[in-house]
């Protein structure tokens, strides 16, 4: 890492930790140079790092100050927002990708008038293949197929046949509300099982594999939506060793992978799963919302399926947006991005776990995950969506997870917080909130 970038980090953990309030004015750069042993032009290269990141503003004959409403969206109020997600301007990196933008005009210019491979560009798989495999996943950039949005993978799989004819999937309870909504509008039977903090019961979909009418099984196995759980190495073996032997696909939807602060903590289909386990990556999350790029590794038997119906729905994924994604990933760019959204997710999951260690009592249970965007309250039957509609008339935005269940599925309610566009003081104030609305309904 780059010396200047050092010391914008180091500015930046200050302003996130409330050391540096919204409007306080940094030292000089005369000033800084001289305190922290670093040149001027090096103290001027951090200072204009983040400028460009929206953290501090220069003022005429003044100096630099740091802004003063620092990653908030623009809210009605004093609205305090946990549902929405959206990163803060302070950690998307809309320059750096805007830059790569320009660069694919440049560079594609030719191919932005014609359509791209309905696989995906040549040029970005084959970089995707070397990004992948720090994440100790090998493959061809044949298996690879490139889509509008992890989403869109989703539900051409919900909606394609499978070799061996089964017609009901597997979804883990509470799941993914969108995978809900994709397997209703193709009339697709879904079985639920219910997956918890220390995961699912094996034996449970072992007897469901067994029926022998099973499509696929549809899994988040780190950092859950909607409640962050992650499951443990032993169980995710055991998951690949029953999809083996009863030959049943796993869908796995790995879409914070780049958030993983383990090195050894591996996806199911880098431990062994390359038969049997379809990997699906978003690039929404933990880099652009608005993008909607993903990828999947589809096994050789579903190929023709899947690109046939994808075809279906469009001739193929915008060439600009895919040649731009391969400009970042061959960047150091993407690098840095990464390690300060990990660091910003992290450090927010922390906060998370103080203020509720200090606010909650022992009866609420809660789960906060070491990293991520999701972290999960569990409540009484009936309680949750009080809570919601209390909490929103003192203008805190929360969800219930009744969206994420299957009708009639009888499991514990609870509310999910989404951690990306809400400050450290405001994490407090609606955790404070909640606790004395869960009070008023259990005492």
């Amino acid at each position: 890492m780059y010396k200047y970038n050092q010391i914008a980090d180091s500015i930046k953990d200050r302003i996130y930790k409330g050391d540096l309030k919204p409007g306080e004015k940094l030292p000089s750069i005369q000033s800084y140079a001289r305190a922290s042993g670093y040149n001027s032009d090096t103290v001027v290269k951090a200072y204009r790092l983040l400028e460009e990141e929206h953290l501090i503003y220069a003022a005429p004959k003044s100096g630099f100050y740091v802004v003063k409403s620092m990653g908030r969206l623009s809210k009605a109020g004093d609205e305090i927002d946990l549902i929405t997600v959206r990163p803060p301007d302070s950690i998307n990196p809309y320059k750096d990708f805007y830059h790569c933008m320009e660069k694919s005009i440049s560079i594609y210019q030719n191919k932005l008038m014609e359509y791209a491979p309905p696989q995906g560009m040549e040029e970005l798989r084959e970089v995707l293949v070397k990004h992948l495999m720090n994440f100790h996943i090998f493959i061809r950039q044949q298996d690879i197929f490139i889509t509008n949005g992890a989403q869109q993978a989703l539900y051409i799989l919900a909606a394609m046949p499978f070799p061996g004819g089964g017609t009901k999937v597997i979804v883990e309870q509470p799941t993914y509300a969108v995978m809900l909504q994709a397997l209703s509008c193709n009339k697709i039977p879904v079985i639920g099982i219910r997956r918890g903090k220390e995961g699912i019961d094996l034996k449970e979909l072992e007897a469901l594999f067994k029926t022998g009418d099973i499509k696929f099984f549809y899994t988040m196995p780190r950092f859950q939506n909607p409640t962050g759980f992650s499951y443990h190495e032993k169980q995710k073996r055991e998951i690949i060793r029953l999809a083996n032997r009863y030959e049943v696909y796993i869908v796995e939807d790995d879409y914070l992978a780049d958030l993983e602060l383990e090195e050894k903590v591996d996806s199911l289909y880098a431990m062994g799963g390359k038969e049997r386990v379809i990997y699906i990556r978003s690039f929404s999350k933990t880099l652009l919302p608005g993008l909607r790029l993903g990828m999947t590794i589809i096994p050789e038997p579903l190929k023709k399926e899947f690109i046939h119906y994808k075809q279906s729905m469009d001739i193929n994924t915008p060439v600009l947006t895919q040649g731009a994604l391969e400009i970042y990933l061959k960047s150091r760019m993407y690098r840095s991005h990464v390690l300060r959204t990990k660091k910003f997710y992290k450090n927010k999951m922390e906060a998370l776990r103080e203020v509720c260690g200090l606010f909650f009592s022992s009866d609420v249970k809660y789960h906060i995950p070491s990293t991520g965007i999701y972290a999960f309250i569990e409540m009484e039957k009936g309680l949750a969506e009080k809570v919601v509609s209390s909490l929103a008339e003192c203008n805190v935005r929360v969800n219930s997870i009744k969206d994420c269940y299957l009708d009639g599925f009888t499991v514990s309610e609870g509310i999910r917080l989404c951690i990306c566009n809400c400050e450290d003081g405001d994490l407090a104030k609606a955790v404070k909130l909640m606790r004395d609305e869960i009070s008023k309904y259990t005492l």
